[in-house]
């Protein structure tokens, strides 16, 4: 009997890892052996070089909270060059694959697939093929946002972005909470957490970004 192929499973939307693990729980040449939510969990639970990971594939969404996979495919590529890198995600544009496969990924799959495109796209990963859909059939890239915008703008909950377009409209923080029906705490913890996570410093860039992508 051969040993199955080891899965670990990087995505921050805990339903959606639950589910990816049931469906390959039904697989029996396939194993989950970790679940994490977070590039730093992912960081931590690897060994240090030149320690082999104790997985055999990895499956990576590129939204995650720092490092995103975007920037932790690179030194995966470097410092765990035996795990297998299969990039889920939404973003799917023929950008985002070319990068992905540049900077170390084995195989791309968007999350609109079926079970049986990503299951496919394992099996290939795990037995040392490449498995990247033809760009043909990728969303056209559009020449804003880029792809590191991309990834910023997914970061984004449904109420920062929100919070977002009232700031742009001019409104306080007290404003934003009385037109929310939250708290003045609760809106400033919003806009700390869209600065940090839009990677700037100040609501005057703040509110150019969003102009410039439409939030």
């Amino acid at each position: 009997m051969s040993v199955p192929c080891r899965l670990l499973i990087v995505d921050d939307h805990q339903m959606l890892t639950q589910s990816l693990t049931a469906l390959i729980g039904g697989e029996a040449d396939l194993q989950v052996v970790g679940q994490l939510a977070s590039g730093a969990a992912l960081l931590a639970w690897l060994p240090r070089p030149p320690a082999v990971a104790p997985a055999d594939v990895l499956l990576l969404d590129l939204h995650l909270p720092p490092p995103d996979g975007l920037t932790l495919l690179p030194q995966l590529r470097k410092q765990w060059p035996d795990l297998r890198v299969l990039v889920f995600s939404t973003l799917a544009t023929a950008e985002i694959v070319e990068r992905v496969a540049a900077a170390g990924a084995a195989g791309f799959v968007a999350k609109s697939a079926d079970a049986a495109e990503l299951l496919t796209a394992i099996r290939a990963v795990a037995q040392g093929r490449l498995a990247f859909p033809k760009l043909p059939h990728i969303a056209p890239v559009t020449p804003v946002p880029g792809a590191a915008e991309i990834v910023k703008l997914h970061r984004l909950s449904g109420r920062e972005r929100e919070v977002i377009r009232l700031i742009c409209e001019g409104l306080t923080t007290r404003d934003i909470a009385e037109r929310l029906s939250l708290s003045e705490f609760t809106v400033s913890t919003h806009r700390r957490n869209i600065l940090h996570k839009l990677e700037l410093h100040n609501v005057a860039a703040l509110t150019q970004f969003a102009r410039a992508h439409g939030l």
